[in-house]
C-alpha cells in the first residue's frame, strides 16, 4: 500500500467486446471495474500491477471455454479489443496519479531543513 494522492482516480474500467463472427447475436459487450487505489500510479512498479491486473482480468472476461483454433482466436481477439479499450483509461489514472502527485508537494510546505540558506 502507498500514501496515494487524494485527487487520484479509484478505477479503471475495462470494456470488451467480443466479435460477432458476422452474427450479432453471438456478439457480447461487458463492462468491469478495476480497482487500482491501493497501488501507486506513480511508480512504475504501480503502473505494472495496474497492466497486469487489466491483462488478468481481460482474460477471464473473455475466456469462452472452447478449445478449436476458432474459440481460440475469439479469445485472442476478444482481449486484444479489451485492452485496446482500457488504454486509455489507464493512461488518464496514471496521468491524474501523477498530477495529483505534483499538486500535493505544491501544498506541502518544506521545512526549514530543506530549505537552506531560509
Amino acid at each position: 500500500m502507498s500514501s496515494r494522492p487524494p485527487l487520484a482516480a479509484a478505477a479503471v474500467a475495462l470494456v470488451a467486446v467480443t466479435p460477432a463472427m458476422a452474427n450479432p447475436v453471438n456478439a457480447t459487450d461487458f463492462e468491469t471495474v478495476i480497482a487500482h487505489d491501493d497501488l501507486d500510479l506513480t511508480t512504475r512498479e504501480g503502473v505494472a500491477r495496474l497492466d497486469e491486473r487489466v491483462r488478468t482480468k481481460a482474460r477471464q472476461m473473455c475466456r469462452n471455454g472452447g478449445r478449436d483454433s476458432a474459440s481460440l482466436r475469439l479469445e485472442r481477439e476478444c482481449q486484444a479489443g479489451a485492452l485496446a479499450a482500457a488504454a486509455p483509461a489507464i493512461r488518464v489514472a496514471v496521468a491524474n496519479a501523477r498530477i495529483d502527485r505534483v499538486r500535493l508537494a505544491e501544498n506541502t510546505p518544506a521545512s526549514p531543513a530543506a530549505t537552506p540558506g531560509v
